[in-house]
């Protein structure tokens, strides 16, 4: 390491008060300059969120920032502890596609959240999706080190031209570009799509390989996946950004519909999707 840029890091378990509860401490140390902006955006970004009881995101409880020597900075933030993350569950998760179904709808609520107050998370990635507890009913969305404030004037980012920024299998292509390219709430929507995959699957998809999404055996038996290609899939993980569903508020308004339509066994599945199903076993619908 440059004798001249520090980084610790340490991330363990507290509890809050006598008895209290107990809580997720992490702890930084750091000298590096571009480092030391993340984290400071990152704790910036996350009490806002917090401030406005943001569904969905995980909780920051406390947090402090201290400016140490050499322009460096030692602070904290405190969290929820979270039992498992989605990378931890995905065991559980795969082929159950109404409860994948249930934690996209949570993750896309966050996500509204955030994009309503500017803010693109650029990290999504089964390891920022926290529980804090197994029933798995509650995705957290977590690690904000990488947001992004929206509108945020170029020559104030953190990244430099080049720099990929993101999470390998799930950022969208436009991450890969650094600060050449302009990152919307599209890209999280991207990222979404993917986590959809991955929990219905156990599977990284590559790039936008819809065509590999699922193998023959899992639709036939389930064919709602082929709904869950047509309907979120195919508006998610699109190459370009204008084309996918564009914010956290367009993903949520989909689950919602779909959540109905599964709830709902005579609209369940669409005439289309039923012309497609009887072609591909020989049939003829009347």
């Amino acid at each position: 390491m440059n004798a001249k840029s520090r980084e610790d890091k340490k991330i363990g378990r507290a509890f809050r008060g006598e008895g209290g509860e107990a809580v997720a401490v992490k702890v930084l140390r750091l000298s590096h300059p571009k480092k030391r902006a993340r984290f400071i955006q990152e704790i910036t970004i996350h009490s806002a969120l917090s401030a406005a009881r943001a569904p969905n995101v995980m909780p920051l409880l406390d947090h402090n920032l201290d400016e140490t020597a050499n322009n460096g900075v030692h602070g904290y933030i405190v969290m929820p502890l979270a039992e498992v993350s989605l990378d931890d569950v995905i065991e559980t998760l795969r082929e159950r596609l109404e409860l994948s179904l249930e934690l996209l709808y949570g993750i896309a609520t966050g996500l509204d959240t955030a994009h309503r107050a500017r803010v693109v998370h650029r990290g999504l990635k089964p390891g920022n999706i926290l529980f804090t507890n197994r029933s798995l009913r509650n995705p957290l969305i977590a690690d904000f080190g990488i947001g992004l404030l929206q509108e945020t004037p170029s020559v104030e980012r953190i990244e430099e031209v080049g720099d990929t920024i993101g999470a390998k299998y799930f950022m969208a292509p436009e991450q890969e570009h650094g600060g050449v390219s302009d990152v919307t709430f599209a890209a999280d929507v991207y990222a979404a799509g993917k986590l959809l995959h991955f929990m219905l699957t156990g599977r990284y998809l590559l790039s936008e390989r819809l065509d590999k999404a699922f193998l023959p055996h899992e639709i036939q038996r389930d064919p709602r996946l082929q709904m869950m290609l047509d309907e979120v899939l195919s508006r998610c993980i699109i190459e370009e950004p204008g084309a996918r569903l564009q914010n956290g508020g367009e993903l949520l308004q989909l689950c919602k519909r779909l959540r109905t339509s599964f709830r709902t066994p005579s609209k369940r599945v669409r005439p289309s999707f039923l012309q497609r199903m009887a072609k591909s076993e020989g049939l003829t619908l009347i």
